[in-house]
């Protein structure tokens, strides 16, 4: 990402701070933001909270807040507050950072392909992470880091050392850590190998056995 890419959004530096004012700016359609770090005192400002809820959804990491007292600042974002429903975005943290150093941030896996080996039966794709930490330069964070499964078959995985990563992008995370596998249930397994031992049913009257009564 250039530094051209990166996305801007307008602030307003808050005067008054506290509950009760928190909760009337979000009545009004912004989100308190608080941007600290780099030995300056923390900012506390206002912006759009719908503007910064898309950048959210689209995994944005780096952005550009630019306050009404005309300074602009590059930040990550560091911490999202939630509601207790954990429906929607109260409070947001952005740590200020330099556009030349290295970061070390969480990005979302991006799984893709369908796997050869759920033509198996029972068998199913399991991801037990869904983001992995990485580091890199602040300008070269990728939205997402793709996870192709294609070639998975039944009973294989997929680890953190087998993704393919952004040229400048180093994974943090243990090499180890499964990131996807295709595992095979096996109570089906069971099941179907029980279901193919079962006798043929006999339709029909069963053979009297000796000694048992005719018809009264």
């Amino acid at each position: 990402m250039s530094t051209t890419q990166i996305p801007e959004i307008q602030a307003t530096v808050r005067e008054r701070l506290g509950t009760r004012y928190a909760a009337r700016l979000r009545e009004e359609g912004q989100l308190p933001v608080v941007v600290y770090g780099h030995k300056k005192a923390p900012l506390h400002v206002s912006v759009d909270f719908k503007q910064l809820n898309d950048l959210l959804h689209d995994n944005v990491h780096l952005l550009k807040i630019t306050t009404d007292q005309g300074t602009t600042e590059a930040c990550l974002i560091k911490d999202v507050q939630w509601n207790h429903l954990s429906s929607r975005i109260i409070h947001a943290d952005l740590a200020r950072v330099d556009l030349t150093e290295k970061v070390t941030v969480e990005v979302v896996l991006e799984f893709t392909g369908n796997a050869v080996g759920l033509k198996e039966a029972g068998a199913i794709l399991e991801h037990p992470v869904n983001s992995i930490e990485v580091e890199c330069l602040a300008t070269n964070i990728p939205q997402t880091i793709v996870v192709n499964v294609e070639a998975l078959e039944a009973g294989q995985s997929l680890s953190v050392s087998n993704l393919t990563l952004p040229q400048g992008v180093v994974a943090k995370t243990e090499g180890d850590t499964v990131v996807a596998s295709v595992q095979v249930q096996a109570e089906v397994v069971e099941e179907e190998a029980t279901e193919g031992g079962d006798e043929p049913e006999v339709i029909g009257r069963p053979a009297k056995e000796d000694g048992e009564a005719g018809d009264e």
